[in-house]
C-alpha cells in the first residue's frame, strides 16, 4: 500500500481549466501553480482538502475515487457508510431505510462507520493516561494531519496515533467475517467518502503500512442512486430500528463532539482558515495549557465535506434529531446499547494504533543541510528583489513561493513581471523574450485576444 503522501484524490482536468487562478489563491499549502494557461498541482504540497474544488468556476477540479463500477462481482461486498451520509436525506427517511437502499445499490452488507465511536471513546481514555505531548491533536481529519505535515512540521509529534473510525469499523468487519469462517480474499470493504482527504486516507492512511479498506466511492454517486430508490418507496418512516450504538456517536463527525471524550481542557476548531490561524499561534507559543485539540478542515466538520450533496446546516440538524431518537430508543431499552463492534474491542485495541507521523520529505529544500542553508539564503535574497505584492501574475500564489520555485529550478526570476520590466530597461531581457515567459505561464491562446484587439484598433 502506498503512503498517503504519495497518492492524491484531487485532480485537474486541463481541458476544462481556463487558468483563472481561483484555486491557486485559496490553496492553504500553496500547492497550485499556473503553467501554460492551466492549473498544476505540486503533489508534495497537496493535502486533498478540496478548497480548490469548492471555488473552481469551470468544474475542472474533481475528486477521483474507485466508484461503484469497481465493486467486485466475485466477492462479498460491504459498504462502510458514515452517519453524515444519512444526514443528507430528509428526516422523513429513517436511517434503516437509507442503509437498506445503500444495500440495494450493489452491496451484500452495509455497516455504519459510527459504530466504531464507542470503541474510540475507550481508546481516548486510555491514550489520555499516557505521557503524550500536549496538546494532543486529533487524527480524525486526514486533511488536518497532512496540513500539519506540510505547514507545521514541528507539531507532528502531537498527533494522536490512533486509526480513524472507518479503519476500526473495517477491521471489526474483517474480524467478524473471519470468525464466521469466510475466505478473507473474498471480502471487499468499500468506504462511502464525504471528502477527497478521506478518500486518500481510506486507501493509503498516514502511519499505516496497509489499509483494511479495498475501495472508495464518492458520496454524491451513492446519494443519487439511493435517493432514486427512496423516492420509489411508499412506506416512508415505517421501518423499526433499535439503539445499536451510543446516541452521540452519530454526531462524531460534526465539529464539537469529539473533544468531550478526552479529559482536560479541549477545544474544537473547524474551517481551514481558522485551523491554520490557531496552529500558527500554537506553534509560535502564543497558546498553551490545552490538553486536546479537535481540528476539522471543513466548516461544521464532515457535514461540510466537498462530496456531501446536501446543505451542511440541515445535515447537522438532522443528525442532532437522530441523536435524540436514538437516546429515546436507548432509554426504552433500559439504557443498553447492542453495539456488536464492541464484542471485538479486546482484539481491536492492539490493532488501533498507527506509526509515528513525520513531516513531508518532499518539502525539504535539500537533503544536504549545507546545501539547504545555501538555498534558504538565496530565497531570502530573491525576496529582496520581488515586490512583495503577491499578485499571482507569475503563476505562483506569492512572492515567497516564486522564490522557492526559482531556487528549486521550477521557475525563473523573469517570471516576476516587475523584474521583467527592470530587466528590459537594463537590456537584459528583450520584449519578445518577456512575451515568451508570459506565454509559458498563462498560455499562448490567453494572449491572442490582445493581439486581435490591437489589430482591430489599428
Amino acid at each position: 500500500m502506498k503512503d498517503g503522501n504519495a497518492i492524491h484524490s484531487i485532480r485537474i482536468d486541463r481541458d476544462k481549466c481556463i487558468g483563472c487562478s481561483h484555486c491557486m489563491r485559496v490553496c492553504p499549502t500553496q500547492a497550485i501553480r499556473i503553467v501554460e494557461g492551466a492549473a498544476v498541482i505540486q503533489t508534495e504540497r497537496c493535502i486533498d482538502c478540496g478548497e480548490c474544488y469548492r471555488v473552481c468556476p469551470q468544474r475542472a477540479i474533481y475528486a477521483k475515487d474507485d466508484g461503484l463500477s469497481s465493486l467486485r462481482t466475485d466477492a462479498y461486498r460491504i459498504a462502510l457508510v458514515p452517519s453524515v451520509f444519512i444526514g443528507q436525506f430528509p428526516s422523513e427517511y429513517s436511517a434503516t431505510q437509507v442503509l437498506k437502499a445503500v444495500k440495494e445499490v450493489g452491496f451484500d452488507e452495509v455497516f455504519e462507520v459510527e459504530h466504531a465511536v464507542d470503541f474510540m471513546k475507550e481508546a481516548y481514555q486510555m491514550a489520555a493516561q499516557e505521557d503524550l505531548l500536549r496538546p494532543v491533536i486529533s487524527s480524525y481529519c486526514p486533511a488536518v494531519v497532512r496540513l500539519i505535515q506540510v505547514l507545521f512540521p514541528s507539531l507532528t509529534p502531537h498527533i494522536l496515533l490512533l486509526k480513524a473510525p472507518h479503519d476500526i469499523a473495517a477491521l471489526c468487519l474483517r474480524l467478524s467475517k473471519a470468525r464466521e469462517g469466510a475466505d478473507p480474499t473474498k471480502i471487499s470493504v468499500y468506504y462511502v467518502t464525504p471528502c477527497a482527504a478521506k478518500t486518500v486516507a481510506a486507501l493509503a492512511p498516514v502511519g499505516e503500512k496497509e489499509s483494511p479498506i479495498d475501495g472508495t466511492v464518492n458520496m454524491k454517486e451513492v446519494y443519487n442512486r439511493v435517493l432514486a430508490i427512496l423516492l420509489a418507496e411508499k412506506d416512508k418512516g415505517l421501518h423499526k430500528t433499535a439503539a445499536d450504538m451510543s446516541p452521540d456517536s452519530v454526531c462524531w463527525s460534526l465539529s464539537g463532539t469529539e473533544k468531550h471524550y478526552f479529559p482536560g481542557r479541549s477545544l474544537a476548531i473547524d474551517g481551514m482558515d481558522n485551523v491554520i490561524e490557531f496552529l500558527e499561534k500554537l506553534e509560535s507559543g502564543q497558546i498553551s495549557d490545552i490538553d486536546f485539540l479537535e481540528l476539522r478542515a471543513c466548516d461544521q466538520g464532515c457535514a461540510g465535506g466537498i462530496l456531501c450533496p446536501g446543505n451542511r446546516f440541515l445535515t447537522v440538524e438532522r443528525l442532532e434529531q437522530r441523536q435524540k431518537k436514538l437516546q429515546q430508543l436507548k432509554d426504552h431499552q433500559g439504557g443498553r446499547v447492542a453495539n456488536r463492534l464492541m464484542e471485538y474491542k479486546e482484539m481491536l485495541h492492539p490493532l488501533s494504533r498507527v506509526e509515528a507521523v513525520y513531516p513531508r520529505d518532499g518539502l525539504l529544500l535539500d537533503e544536504d543541510m549545507e546545501k539547504a542553508l545555501v538555498k534558504l539564503q538565496r530565497i531570502r535574497k530573491l525576496l529582496t528583489y520581488f515586490p512583495g505584492f503577491d499578485c499571482g501574475a507569475c503563476g505562483a500564489p506569492s512572492c515567497r513561493s516564486l522564490a522557492e520555485d526559482v531556487v528549486q529550478g521550477k521557475a525563473g526570476i523573469s517570471h516576476c513581471v516587475f523584474v521583467q520590466r527592470v530587466m528590459e530597461k537594463n537590456y537584459k531581457l528583450s520584449p519578445d523574450q518577456a512575451f515568451v515567459v508570459i506565454e509559458q505561464i498563462w498560455g499562448r491562446n490567453r494572449l491572442n485576444k490582445y493581439n486581435d484587439a490591437y489589430e482591430n484598433e489599428s
